[in-house]
């Protein structure tokens, strides 16, 4: 496509459709109420082929936090309206819960680092909400290895699972994690802890 001749390809609109500068909005899949500070919108190919909304996320008392935000107009929602509660297959957080921890194990890690452990589901609530316990494995772990110049070489970080023959005991108090949407995905957060679908390799970082 030939580009269009536009002198000022971005164009700084106090109004685009209806949202406008200064209107207090929700952002899907983030809490809190949002004001729009500025509007972009893109012609370099064709008017208004892109648009880019510019936000600050507001205090309970009104004014600005520190918190900034810029995202696309189909991503905002009227203050009366309502967050999205499904994600792209269709799914409530419980209908996903159900399917990513059907079995009965979750894959524990961090926000700031990875340190990954394997933990046990206890319970989904209506809700998506889902309890686990921390385990402690006493076999079905072994140290990833390959091999190099004919010899055997042992990985420091990373160990590998075999649900199979897999033996543990129960440690420590159960923690219970809440879902949220993160791209039309659902992911479950206690502070900077997460937890997501097992797979068959667990990773601890040494740095």
């Amino acid at each position: 496509m030939q580009a269009i001749k536009n002198p000022t390809p971005i164009q700084n609109p106090k109004t685009f459709g209806e949202w406008s500068v200064g209107q207090t909005v929700q952002i899907a899949e983030l809490a809190g109420k949002w004001l729009i500070t500025s509007i972009n919108i893109f012609d370099f190919q064709a008017p208004h082929e892109f648009d880019q909304i510019n936000l600050n996320k507001l205090k309970r008392d009104g004014t600005q936090a520190k918190y900034s935000a810029t995202v696309r107009a189909e991503k905002l929602i009227t203050l009366d309206g309502k967050q999205p509660t499904m994600d792209k297959a269709g799914r409530t957080a419980a209908e996903a819960a159900q399917v990513i921890f059907i079995s009965g194990f979750a894959k524990h890690d961090y926000y700031n680092t990875t340190r990954e452990s394997l933990v046990k589901v206890d319970s989904i609530t209506k809700t998506g909400r889902i309890k686990v316990q921390d385990i402690s494995v006493k076999k079905g772990l072994t140290t990833r290895s390959k091999m190099v110049d004919g010899h055997k070489i042992y990985s420091q970080e990373d160990q590998l699972i075999n649900f199979a023959s897999l033996e543990y005991e129960l440690r420590g108090d159960p923690k219970t994690f809440s879902p949220s949407l993160h791209d039309g995905k659902w992911t479950w957060w206690k502070g900077g802890e997460v937890i997501e679908a097992p797979n068959m390799r667990l990773t601890w970082l040494l740095d």
